[in-house]
């Protein structure tokens, strides 16, 4: 190995083996050399070493290279400045990772051929002037989530690679998901071996007596239906904000999990004091219901969504890179009413309210809902002895003659939302888990439109003039913007009436994505991202009539675009246009028929 002993991490190592020697490009983001403004296409002709006057080294060179999507970028706005013919190993390969095609007659010597794999891996063949140079094998890691199962590879003997199609697992699915074949799920187990449950702290108190979240947290955890749903709240928060987590997200998601935000508010060896400094200690029910607020921020089902004391998130947290993608699927945001914890399409938060129904007499909200649920499910695995004290605490408080309305009222919405989150997130229940699953259907059943999807999104894309009646879709010529006419006019506008849109999929997009394709009579109009927000605006409309959430600035700019591409004037031959007046329509052409 090269000596690099400064301690400052390098662009290369290099190593030296028994029979060949291996170059790593440790970061390609790393180059201190200005001069050199293509340094992976350098990087590459140096191993390979062949053409442009260098000479082949005397012994086989290996070459590891870490590379992101903006090095690509980057290098091939220089390798474009170069004809065919002077392009060099370098400059093929950064082609075909970038995914650029050559275009026109290729006069370079380097080839790449054989391809052969998947979206996510590939090998192919590098050669020059016919001879071959050099195998190739290229891991697209960004292509995958970490929490889906790992794709079975092989490569064979003449170095092509071979690999299962990636699939995302229905989330109906995912409680029977393999750990092992998890690369998230392998990660918490072997976490969770590798970490002991203490029997005491540092100064021998024993723990049995100690009110502790970290230790209610590995109990939980070692549930593996416990497990699942945890990571199934991590998996939705990627569908729906269209991202994948790397390893450090998903260190830092797991970190959350285990220790809440104490490696951010304290040195770690603080943190135990920091639990025993907050005690219940039974000198008045408010002041301990307070300290067991202040211990459940490190609960996992609180600290994965930054709530604690508060019922929401403080101010701030989304700047941090795992509430970013957390947040938005805390389940107390989208709450829905209903009983059954297990069907996406149906509610299940009624059983928490219920749960607080309950008289004094009769029992605690936490022990209503464990009565409601089933003993083998995951609620009965998720609930430690420190959420029986956190019930306790709470009932105590309640029953205080000397507690104002006020923060009785305050204590309920927060231990609601406690629960909620306990319950929610034990189940892998995430904000908004019609969409989400809805979603993934969509990507599943690619290139047919699920269903229950299919009049929703036309309704979103064509809104009838008047859902009442079995009407048609107008829309302006000369408005500023291309939003349908929808119910009576103040003044005449000329519009064109819009018919039926076929509709269909593709999964031709990078990574996860999945295209909608607008068509009418086999012509393609449009094709749009079919994401989240616009599933939520889709399933939003009901019965023809339009729905708008939240998400409307989101969608607007593409539900523009795909109406726009009906008034291109190569969409409008044969088109019907009329004149839109109050609640009238004076038709202007003649009804357009598709020839036979």
């Amino acid at each position: 190995m090269s000596e690099l002993e400064e301690g400052l991490a390098h662009r290369l190592y290099e190593y030296r083996g028994t029979l060949a020697d291996l170059v790593v490009v440790n970061d390609a983001t790393i180059n201190l050399e200005a001069s050199n403004r293509a340094p992976l296409i350098s990087d590459i002709d140096r191993v390979a070493g062949v053409g442009m006057g260098a000479v082949p080294p005397s012994r086989s060179r290996h070459l590891m290279a870490c590379v992101n999507r903006g090095v690509l970028v980057e290098e091939m706005s220089e390798s474009r400045l170069r004809d065919s013919h002077d392009w060099t190993a370098g400059d093929v390969l950064v082609r075909w990772l970038y995914g650029s095609p050559p275009t026109g007659p290729i006069e370079s010597s380097w080839q790449v051929t054989g391809v052969t794999g998947q979206d996510f891996v590939r090998s192919a063949k590098l050669s020059h002037m016919g001879e071959h140079v050099a195998n190739v094998l290229a891991v697209f890691v960004d292509e995958c989530s970490l929490f889906e199962e790992r794709p079975a590879i092989s490569i064979g003997a003449d170095s092509s690679v071979s690999a299962e199609e990636y699939r995302i697992v229905p989330l109906t699915q995912r409680p029977e998901m393999q750990a092992t074949r998890s690369p998230a799920a392998d990660l918490l187990v072997n976490v969770l071996e590798a970490v002991e449950e203490p029997t005491s702290d540092s100064q021998g108190h024993v723990l049995e007596t100690v009110v502790d979240p970290l230790v209610a947290n590995l109990q939980s955890l070692r549930s593996p239906l416990v497990r699942s749903g945890l990571l199934t709240i991590a998996r939705s928060a990627e569908l729906m904000s269209a991202t994948r987590m790397t390893y450090r997200e998903l260190w830092g998601f797991l970190t959350r999990a285990l220790v809440g935000d104490a490696p951010s508010r304290m040195p770690r060896e603080h943190l135990g004091e920091f639990v025993m400094a907050n005690q219940p200690t039974g000198l008045g029910v408010e002041k301990d219901f307070e300290r067991m607020r202040i211990l459940s921020a490190l609960r996992f089902n609180q600290s994965i969504f930054g709530a604690g004391e508060r019922s929401a998130a403080p101010d701030g947290s989304m700047r941090d890179p795992v509430l970013k993608l957390l947040i938005p699927v805390d389940p107390v945001s989208d709450a829905v009413p209903g009983s059954n914890p297990y069907a996406p399409g149906e509610g299940w938060a009624t059983r928490i309210s219920d749960a607080f129904g309950v008289h004094a007499s009769d029992g605690t909200p936490l022990q209503s809902l464990l009565d409601s649920a089933a003993e083998d499910g995951p609620l009965h695995a998720v609930v430690t002895d420190f959420d029986r004290r956190l019930d306790e605490a709470f009932c105590q408080l309640l029953q205080s003659p000397e507690l104002k309305d006020e923060k009785r009222l305050e204590a309920i919405g927060w231990y609601g939302a406690y629960l909620t989150r306990l319950y929610a997130v034990s189940h892998g229940i995430c904000a908004f888990r019609r969409e989400v699953d809805m979603l993934i259907r969509t990507w599943v059943q690619s290139p047919h439109l699920p269903d229950d999807l299919k009049s929703p999104l036309r309704t979103l894309i064509r809104p009838k003039r008047n859902p009442a009646e079995s009407g048609s879709s107008l829309l302006p010529l000369y408005d500023s913007r291309t939003e349908p006419i929808t119910g009576r006019t103040a003044a005449p506008k000329l519009a064109v009436r819009v018919r039926e849109p076929e509709l269909s999929t593709d999964r031709q997009g990078q990574g996860e994505q999945v295209l909608l394709v607008i068509g009418t009579d086999g012509t393609t109009m449009s094709r749009v991202s079919l994401d989240f927000p616009l599933i939520r605006e889709a399933l939003a409309c009901v019965d023809d009539h339009i729905g708008v959430t939240d998400l409307i600035d989101v969608t607007a700019p593409r539900l523009e675009r795909i109406r726009a591409s009906r008034l291109l004037s190569s969409h409008l031959h044969g088109a019907e246009f009329c004149l839109a007046d109050g609640d009238r329509e004076v038709q202007i052409t003649q009804r357009y028929r598709k020839d036979s």
